[in-house]
């Protein structure tokens, strides 16, 4: 049984909080790697940033992700604050798709069970990574859902609750 899960959805839905709360239980994870290149890039003034060359930023979280594939462990859970297919989702949202991350697709297998974290107006913040606004991340939001139930997975809604109730609903669907 593949054993790889993704959490996934809009920005600002409470992903990272999820993730953290699986490493704190002892769960094998991948962080979000996104928000790293960001802060990388501003530091170093670079313009790999979505909103400067979405392209050339969709392609190295593409090749990052595809990589926190290829070295999460294959015989135990293991869960990851997104995935390559949410990067196509991204790139399809804004009409770049490239041939290579279709490829990418094709190489890398999670489990058919996603998790997504909805819309929660409540916790949606902007900060100096985060740019969208909450009308973005609605789109954002489908596009997501549409991308992976189009290409095979069966997603769950992950219910806007505490960080542990959350974290709990995660493991009683697995």
């Amino acid at each position: 049984m593949n054993q790889k899960f993704i959490i996934t959805g809009a920005p600002g839905t409470g992903k990272t909080s999820i993730i953290n709360e699986l490493k704190k239980r002892g769960f094998s994870i991948s962080k979000e790697i996104s928000r790293e290149i960001i802060a990388d890039e501003l530091k170093q003034g670079g313009d790999v940033l979505p909103w400067k060359n979405l392209k050339a930023f969709s392609e190295r979280v593409a090749l990052l992700r595809k990589t926190q594939f290829d070295n999460a462990p294959e015989n135990k859970l293991h869960f990851f604050d997104r995935s390559i297919i949410d990067v196509f989702a991204y790139m399809k949202l804004d009409k770049i798709c490239s041939k290579s991350l279709e490829l990418q697709l094709g190489e890398t297998q999670y489990a058919t069970t996603v998790f997504y974290t909805p819309i929660w107006k409540e916790i949606y913040k902007n900060d100096e990574e985060r740019k969208e606004n909450i009308e973005q991340a609605n789109k954002i939001e489908d596009n997501l859902i549409n991308t992976y139930t189009s290409t095979g997975y069966k997603l769950f809604k992950i219910p806007k609750d505490s960080i542990k109730n959350r974290v709990d609903f995660i493991l009683s669907k697995i």
